[in-house]
């Protein structure tokens, strides 16, 4: 069972949390990636409204939505550590603007002429428009209308696949903004918790910086990313990674982000450690989904600013993608339980690559046995769980690490997905 309420438990002591918070800092963005990610931002946004474009003067506002307004974004696949960014450009164009039309239009304006820097790296999808930078970093954009008289930003979003003309296209109603404002409201930071990831995920990023100076590679920019973050954007990034993981040979669709963070909002702040809080939302996510299988339903996720917009509408498509789902949070919830119960660091390292991936754990347990020192050896080291220290033979070493409050940051204007 998830531990009762300690309030005089330190943050990031136990090693399975400090090792779970290392993972989740090397899978999201880097400072360099998140300055690129602004600098295309502006970029992208000023292209679409320079003269001669077919939007110019059209662009009402441009703003993230996802991933990237929450601040959870992580690399969208495996092999390469691509990174999708999520953007909205809501236009001024009639509410009854054809799908087609809508996507067509944004697809012309962000490609441009033939032998323009964005010719060849625009496509257009079915709900938005890419933008597939040499560097594996993604900008999607999707253009909406906004509805009047409805809340502040909710608007419409146009569906129409391009290369099968034959289905049908539609509208659907959407309010982004709303939903990031809402999972930031869900899921505030914990003070001691932050600093401390703050401060880790920064000095991580210095030491990449010192090997990029050594390898004579391009600085890094100065600007730094919002690496404040609460346990449940922690847990929430922790958990895309690991569908990422079960879904990477699998074909179709994987569970959308969008509803992960739905859920991990839900039922955050319950917890203190944060492999309590990735058990927590893995059984209450698990939960939800044995109930509607139970039911014979398929699960129903929805904005809860803007009830018509359905985080669910593309997945799951069948009962049966529903039952492998579950049967995934079923594994991971014995694996974090053995976890927490205590278990050597092989077999830790064991059930991490599982979930997360052999890249990023292989390197946060060779960070970690470099911090604890010589007393780690082949494994036999236990953990304790509750007073956050390793239990060595015939000795104990505490891991932790001082709370250093750091600047806030901010990403296009937020305190601090794919769909």
């Amino acid at each position: 069972m998830t531990r009762r309420h300690d309030p005089l438990r330190q943050a990031l002591t136990d090693p399975v949390d400090l090792l779970l918070a290392d993972v989740a800092i090397r899978v999201q963005l880097s400072r360099t990636d998140y300055s690129k990610a602004i600098g295309r931002y502006e970029t992208i946004n000023a292209w679409i409204e320079r003269d001669g474009s077919p939007l110019k003067d059209r662009v009402v506002l441009f703003y993230p939505q996802g991933s990237m307004a929450i601040g959870a974004t992580i690399a969208s696949r495996m092999r390469t550590d691509e990174f999708d960014i999520d953007v909205v450009a809501q236009l001024d164009l009639p509410l009854s603007v054809l799908p087609k039309d809508a996507l067509d239009l944004l697809f012309e304006a962000i490609r441009g002429e033939p032998g323009s820097r964005y010719y060849r790296m625009a496509k257009r999808r079915t709900r938005c428009v890419t933008v597939d930078y040499s560097d594996d970093m993604h900008l999607d954009v999707t253009p909406v209308v906004r509805m009047g008289g409805t809340p502040e930003r909710q608007s419409v979003i146009f569906h129409h696949r391009a290369e099968a003309p034959q289905e049908p296209s539609y509208r659907l109603i959407a309010n982004p903004h709303g939903f990031a404002e809402w999972f930031k409201l869900n899921t505030p930071n914990d003070q001691a918790f932050a600093d401390i990831f703050e401060k880790r995920a920064w000095e991580y990023e210095e030491a990449l910086r010192v090997l990029a100076e050594k390898a004579e590679s391009e600085p890094v920019p100065s600007q730094k990313p919002a690496f404040r973050k609460s346990k449940a954007v922690i847990v929430l990034q922790l958990l895309k990674r690991w569908r990422n993981v079960q879904y990477d040979a699998r074909y179709g669709r994987k569970p959308p982000s969008i509803m992960f963070a739905k859920l991990t909002a839900d039922a955050a702040n319950h917890t203190d450690g944060l492999s309590e809080e990735l058990l927590h939302q893995a059984r209450h996510m698990l939960d939800v989904f044995r109930q509607c299988q139970g039911l014979g339903e398929l699960v129903h996720i929805a904005n809860p600013v803007c009830p018509e917009d359905v985080l669910t509408d593309r997945w799951p498509g069948t009962l049966r993608d529903q039952a492998i789902f579950i049967d995934d949070l079923e594994n991971l919830v014995r694996q974090v339980e053995r976890l927490i119960e205590g278990c050597d660091l092989g077999e830790m390292q064991k059930i991490m690559i599982e979930l997360f991936g052999e890249a990023p754990t292989r390197e946060a347990f060779r960070t970690f046995n470099e911090q604890v020192g010589s007393g780690i050896r082949g494994g036999q080291s236990r953990y304790r769980t509750g007073i956050g220290g390793l239990v060595l033979p015939g000795a104990a070493a505490a891991v932790s690490t001082p709370s250093v409050a750091t600047p806030k940051h901010t990403f296009f204007g937020a305190d601090d997905d794919d769909r």
